[in-house]
């Protein structure tokens, strides 16, 4: 009987572990959000940690977004988890955020607001399109149009 009980009470240890272990990795991949850098034929633009292309819609007004409804379906906002941090030539001084529907916080930029392309994750094809542009690490939109647009 004390075997059985020493060996319950070990498995549900280990079980308790390994719970821990997935709500701590899973508070940490939740405890930032990240811009970065990458660079394109189209200049240095701004992504997500996972390289996703960042945008910003230029008929935005200092930080409040236009692109409501079914807009973001297309263009889906840049949701802030936890802290903001920059990396590669993101500034850090230049994150921000701006409340949309619902009380989510979205991440901006040099007080832009910052969406991604439904279309394409990593690719830079949403550069022009509905008044959306690729954003440079000085916060400005980039206006060249893609290779073979």
């Amino acid at each position: 009987m004390r075997i059985r009980r020493a060996l319950l009470v070990a498995v549900a240890l280990g079980a308790l572990a390994v719970a821990t272990s997935a709500l701590a990795q899973s508070a940490h991949s939740a405890a930032a959000t990240v811009v970065t850098t990458k660079k394109t034929s189209l200049g240095t633009i701004l992504v997500t940690g996972s390289g996703k292309t960042l945008y910003l819609d230029a008929r935005d007004k200092t930080g409040h977004p236009a692109c409501k409804g079914s807009c973001l379906s297309i263009w889906p906002a840049l949701k802030a988890s936890g802290t903001l941090k920059a990396s590669g030539r993101a500034k850090k001084a230049d994150l921000g955020t701006t409340k949309i529907a619902g009380g989510i916080k979205q991440v901006t930029y040099n007080k832009h607001p910052l969406y991604t392309f439904a279309s394409a994750a990593k690719g830079t094809s949403g550069e022009g399109v509905n008044n959306f542009y690729l954003v440079s690490p000085s916060g400005n939109k980039i206006t060249k149009a893609p290779t073979g647009y």
